[in-house]
């Protein structure tokens, strides 16, 4: 007699499949227009925080960058207030228009010699603009995946966000090894630049189009069924999830703050080492999407083992690796020896993501998930992601050596794992395999 096929085998509903390439695309317009600023901030940093020593400029710059993570908790405050109070469609619509609209703003922005002091400013303001944005997005895009998935698939589906937030990135690094190799640096520093961060508007259209047409999340139109919508969904989390709360941080500080210790590497190559900015920027895009492509292996692996264990694996995998590249990052050249350097790096970045950031989400109920999982995450963006470019330079810059910033990956590793020692309340989030909706399920944080 046959047997009915394995429930990982069934096919995806289409409000599954749609709620995954959602997020996928959504992720992938906004970390364009996050990672630019990094990207390119070696040629546009002197224009707005003009000084006689470069370094300065740059580490102003990267100071910048870093106001963008600062702003973080406040976006997640902000939507995740919204994404649990009227849906996490709506969320997602007014998040992604946010970045497009800064982004868009950057590329036209006067510079200091032609509107003196009120440059900077604004610069920052569109910052932290974008930084609010980015501050709901990842989360968000999961959270709604989670919940519109079958369970046994979960993970998987929801490593397509992260994916494409990497794939954003290395867009970003494509669109200026382009830029630099054709315009050349004097080009790329007088208005090159402005060129990347212009392509953000019809991105940006590209993603309302396509999550306006989105419905809400089964979870979510249960609690809205069920009458649990919460008013004040962060007064919640904060008396009713403090241990979930720490949980979701400390693995946020190793997930985004190993991993963003790459941004610095971009700046000490063009600046410090004086490495032709079209090879590198051209090393970060071969090396970027083939990375990217390692988040569904993440996915897979983690429906398999579970997110603790493949978690621990990638974590110590940091610890091994970590110092061997940091060498190797001050004495390759050439696009292959680079590209090979931070393809051993990035594939780290590509495999922690996907368990870190549906473990994250998983530690809050559906009624307040859209909160917690962001804010949680976002602390731990602050006090790791948003300030690693700027350690690493600080660190290189009080000591010399280009091993010292892995003092701090080894710092966030430790932390995550302390955070994974901790017991929380894990809710499995998504439908059931047969396709009906799924309540929320507290199980052990292992899981």
């Amino acid at each position: 007699m046959r047997r009915d096929p394995s429930p990982a085998r069934e096919p995806l509903p289409p409000m599954a499949r749609r709620a995954a390439f959602a997020g996928f695309v959504g992720t992938f317009i906004e970390y364009y227009d996050f990672a630019l600023y990094g990207v390119l901030t070696v040629y546009f940093a002197p224009l707005f925080f003009p000084s006689d020593n470069p370094s300065t400029s740059l580490l102003t710059g990267l100071a910048v960058f870093g106001a963008g993570f600062v702003a973080r908790p406040v976006g997640g405050i902000l939507f995740g207030r919204f994404g649990d109070r009227y849906g996490r469609r709506n969320a997602l619509v007014l998040s992604v228009l946010l970045m497009g609209a800064c982004s868009t703003l950057v590329a036209v922005l006067p510079t200091y010699e032609t509107i003196g002091v009120l440059a900077p400013i604004l610069l920052v303001v569109l910052r932290l603009g974008q930084g609010v944005s980015a501050g709901s997005e990842m989360l968000g895009s999961i959270t709604y995946v989670l919940e519109s998935v079958p369970r046994s698939r979960r993970v998987l589906m929801a490593s397509l966000t992260p994916m494409g937030a990497m794939m954003g990135g290395s867009l970003s690094s494509i669109v200026a090894a382009i830029l630099a190799g054709t315009l050349g640096s004097e080009a790329m520093e007088s208005y090159g630049w402005r060129i990347a961060f212009l392509i953000a508007g019809p991105l940006t259209l590209l993603a309302l189009v396509i999550r306006s047409r989105l419905e809400d999340s089964p979870e979510f139109a249960e609690v809205v069924a069920h009458r649990e919508v919460v008013r004040t969904p962060l007064r919640e989390v904060l008396v009713r999830h403090r241990r979930n709360l720490l949980i979701a941080g400390g693995i946020a500080m190793a997930a985004n703050g190993a991993p963003n210790v790459a941004i610095w590497f971009t700046s000490y190559l063009v600046g410090e080492r004086d490495i032709p900015g079209e090879q590198v920027f051209l090393a970060t895009a071969l090396t970027g999407i083939p990375m990217a492509l390692l988040s569904p292996l993440s996915g897979r692996l983690t429906d398999r083992f579970g997110q603790r264990r493949v978690l621990v694996g990638v974590l110590c995998g940091y610890l091994v690796v970590s110092f061997p590249v940091l060498h190797l990052i001050s004495t390759a050249s050439g696009v292959l020896q680079l590209a090979l350097v931070m393809g051993v790096f990035g594939s780290l970045g590509a495999l922690v993501q996907a368990p870190a950031f549906t473990y994250i989400a998983e530690h809050f109920p559906a009624r307040v998930r859209y909160t917690g999982a962001n804010f949680g995450q976002n602390i731990g963006t602050v006090f790791g992601s948003g300030i690693a470019p700027f350690v690493a330079a600080l660190l290189v810059a009080a000591t010399g050596s280009t091993l010292s910033p892995g003092i701090w990956i080894v710092a966030v590793c430790l932390i995550a794992f302390a955070a994974l020692s901790l017991r929380g309340v894990h809710y499995v989030a998504g439908v059931t395999d047969t396709g009906s909706e799924a309540g929320p399920t507290p199980k052990p944080a292992d899981a």
